[in-house]
This record gives structure tokens, C-alpha cells and sequence, in this order.
């Protein structure tokens, strides 16, 4: 990125002792642009995102009166998009706040996509690595990258196994496989959730998959199985009336 690489070139400068004012000060203009620019992209992604987050909204006020899947499934929408849009707030306050040292002539920071920050004396330092490692692989999950965001999975349940985020992952990765149809090595992930994370909030979404599944191929009784489950396992869960719902809908 242009700014990591222009804060890195500053420092570079600076511990060399080879830098003159009219060096540092053309670095910093460029940065300072470079930074304008960055800031305009998120301010128009979170407009886009407001904008999408209040559609969604009026659509889940429409579902409430019609179909508990499609509220689960708008509420956790939106849940996302109030996540995104927080992380893109706390960008953009880091960005006003980096123009703020650079013109101060305090230290340089470098994104997290160039590995780190440089402090004053031009140490380098990592930052965030299991959310930014996360965050990646759930962006490409989305674009329906499924094979990278798999990869991204595994790196991070590989390097993380104990993470909060560690359920979500591996929540995440059931979803890949069955995403690209391969429905047995979904049940295989989704399973892999409650044997590892059994109290967290993906637990009782897997079984409720699973039974989905298995309705799907006609097994009618392991999707009871993994419904009554669900039921009697998660009764606070967002899934017990949608398993509920299709448990009263089977055949006996």
C-alpha cells in the first residue's frame, strides 16, 4: 500500500540520517494524500453500508410478520453489516488520527495489511493478527472465494485453535463445503463445532445445518435427530423455533 510503503521510506530516511527537509516534506505530502484518499473510499463505503444496513431493516420489519428464517437470517445480516461499519469507523478515526502524528512530525504508523507499525525509532511491530486473519477469510467467504476463505480457516485455526473467534472459524469452514455442495464434508465441520465449541453460539446453527441436510437427502430421521437436538440442547437459541417449526412439519 502506498502509505505503508511511504511511512517505511520516512524511516528509513530518518535512522539513516540522510534525510533532508525537502525529502521528508515531499514524503509527507504524498502521504498526506494518499491518506485523503483512503479516507474518501471508506467514507463512501460506510454511506453504501448505512444505506444497506437500513434496507435490511425495513425488510426485516416485513419478516417479522411472515418467516422466522428470513428474520434469523436478515438479523445476522445486519449484525455483520454493524460490524463492517464499526470497523470502518475506527479506520477512519485512525486515518484523521495518523494525519494528526504525521503533521505533528510523531510516528508513523503502517496498516495492518503491511504487516505492522513502525513506532518513533522506527521498530517494527505486529498488530491484530487473529482478527485480521479472521476478517480476511470471512471477506473472501463472502465473495464466495470459498476455496481461499478455507485456506484462511485453516491458517487461522492452525495458528489460533483457542481464539474466541476459533467457533466462528470453524463454523465457517462447514460452510464452505457446503456452499460448493460437498454436504458430507459439511456434516463432518458442522460436527467438528459441537465436538470442540459445544457452548458457543454456532453450536446449535450446526445442528440446525445438519438437520437441513439431511432433510434435503430424504433422511428424515437424523434431521429429527439433529432438530430434537437443537430443542432440547440450545432452547435459548435463535435456531429453536426454526427447528421446532420443521420438527411439526415432518412426517411421522
Amino acid at each position: 500500500m502506498t502509505f505503508g510503503r511511504s511511512c517505511a521510506a520516512i524511516a528509513v530516511l530518518l535512522t539513516a540520517g540522510c534525510a533532508t527537509k525537502s525529502d521528508v516534506v515531499g514524503l509527507r505530502t504524498d502521504v498526506n494524500a494518499q491518506m485523503e484518499e483512503d479516507r474518501a473510499q471508506r467514507d463512501s463505503l460506510i454511506a453504501e453500508i448505512q444505506g444497506l444496513r437500513s434496507v435490511l431493516l425495513d425488510s426485516l420489519n416485513v419478516q417479522q410478520r411472515r418467516d422466522i428464517t428470513g428474520r434469523v437470517d436478515l438479523q445476522r445480516q445486519i449484525l455483520d453489516l454493524n460490524t463492517a461499519l464499526n470497523q470502518l469507523l475506527a479506520l477512519t478515526g485512525e486515518t484523521q488520527r495518523q494525519l494528526a502524528r504525521l503533521e505533528a512530525g510523531g510516528a508513523m504508523t503502517v496498516p495492518e495489511d503491511a504487516g505492522g507499525f513502525l513506532s518513533a525509532d522506527g521498530r517494527a511491530e505486529t498488530v491484530g493478527e487473529p482478527g485480521a486473519l479472521y476478517d480476511a477469510a470471512v471477506r473472501q467467504f463472502r465473495r464466495g472465494s470459498y476455496e481461499t476463505a478455507r485456506a484462511g480457516f485453516d491458517e487461522f485455526l492452525r495458528l489460533y485453535p483457542n481464539d474466541d473467534l476459533a467457533s466462528d472459524a470453524q463454523y465457517y469452514r462447514a460452510e464452505t463445503f457446503t456452499e460448493t455442495g460437498d454436504l458430507d464434508a459439511g456434516l463432518r465441520e458442522y460436527a467438528r463445532v459441537l465436538e470442540l465449541h459445544p457452548s458457543s453460539r454456532r453450536a446449535p446453527t450446526a445442528l440446525y445445518k445438519s438437520g437441513q441436510i439431511e432433510l434435503r437427502r430424504g433422511n428424515v430421521s437424523d434431521a429429527r435427530t439433529y432438530f430434537d437436538r437443537v430443542v432440547q440442547g440450545y432452547p435459548g437459541s435463535d435456531e429453536v423455533e426454526l427447528a421446532r417449526r420443521e420438527l411439526a412439519q415432518l412426517p411421522d
